[in-house]
Order: structure tokens, then sequence, then C-alpha cells
């Protein structure tokens, strides 16, 4: 059985859309990615996380970038480590260009980091997750930056050469709240997920 790290914000957490509450555990995606390829996959999703930014409000540290090396050395030996990350940063007003940088960033600690537990160094996925869409309090500014966001983070995945996946094609956002998932949508992405992840780690 292998190992794998699913490193994202409340889309890998299971927020419901438009409500407070959780996705029944069966019903995340990585539960589903678990179910179908059985391997054993470790869900680190941080409500608000962004792939590389402070927000200093927040009750928790947000930035990705800080917070994954620790997460690395908490779960190591892992195979793969599936990061989906970025539609925090459209919605905080982080540029597109500056959100791909952060995923690049992510690519680069997941690659370089200090690996004490002997194991080699896991294998990347990328994942564009699905872009926000109109809803109440959802600015076309926002919409925007995140389709433009999808595009670049493919170009930064391509550069790193590492696969990517655009959830965009099995997801959509739900207009109660314009970005997060309804449990049919996030079941999607993890039964998409399951034949990408069984061709990298077997």
């Amino acid at each position: 059985m292998q190992s794998v790290l699913a490193y994202g914000d409340s889309l890998t957490w299971g927020s419901r859309p438009g409500i407070e509450g959780r996705h029944a555990k069966a019903d995340r995606w990585p539960t589903v990615l678990s179910d179908l390829t059985g391997h054993e996959v470790f869900a680190d999703g941080l409500r608000g996380r962004t792939t590389a930014f402070d927000i200093s409000v927040s009750p928790a540290d947000m930035n990705g970038a800080k917070m994954l090396p620790s997460v690395l050395h908490t779960h190591a030996p892992v195979d793969l480590v599936i990061l989906m990350l970025g539609t925090n940063d459209s919605y905080c007003g982080v540029e597109p260009g500056m959100a791909a940088r952060g995923m690049a960033r992510l690519i680069e600690i997941v690659r370089h980091h200090p690996y004490r537990t002997p194991c080699a160094v896991p294998q990347i996925l990328v994942v564009a997750p699905p872009v926000i869409v109109p809803s109440d309090g959802v600015t076309l500014t926002m919409i925007d930056a995140s389709h433009e966001y999808r595009d670049l983070v493919d170009q930064v995945a391509q550069a790193s050469e590492v696969p990517f996946f655009d959830s965009n094609t099995v997801a959509k956002s739900s207009p109660l709240d314009g970005f997060h998932l309804d449990a049919e949508n996030t079941r999607a992405i993890g039964t998409a997920l399951a034949p990408i992840v069984s061709g990298l780690v077997g």
C-alpha cells in the first residue's frame, strides 16, 4: 500500500457550501481516492489555506508554504503529494501570477525538504481547484482571477515537469457560496484522481 498526502484547503477538508459544517467522511475526495485505490491518503485540508501568503487576521497560520515542511515531516514517508490550493489566494485578492508562484514554491519545498525518515522524494501531482462561480459576495474580479490562476498553475506544473489535473473537467463550485463543493462534486474529484494516482504510484 502506497501513501499519499492530500495538501489543500477547505475543499480538501470538506466544507459544505453555503452553510456551516463538513461533508461526511465518505463524501470527501481524499476518502473516495483512498477507497478506490487502496492507498493510505493523509488528508491535510486547512480551511482558508493559501499557497504561500499570510492572512494576518486568521485564527491559524494559513500560509501553505510555511506549514508544508512540518506536514511533510509529520507524514513521512509518503509516495505522492497532491497539491490543490489557490482558491483562497483569489478570494483574498492575491494576484493570480503571485498565486502561481506560490504553487511553484510548494513544489520546490516538496522536492528539497530534508527528509530524515529514510525515503525517496515524493512524486507530486498539481491539481487546479474548481474556479469561483457567481454568488452573493463574489466579485467578477475574484472569478476572473480564479480562471487566470487555473491556466497559470497548469504552466507552473509543465515548467516543473510534474503531472497536472484540472478539476474543472469533473467538478463545479456551488452557487450557494461560489467556491465550495457539494457532495457530488467533491466525490467526483476523488473518482477522477484515482486512475491518475494509480498510474503514478501503482
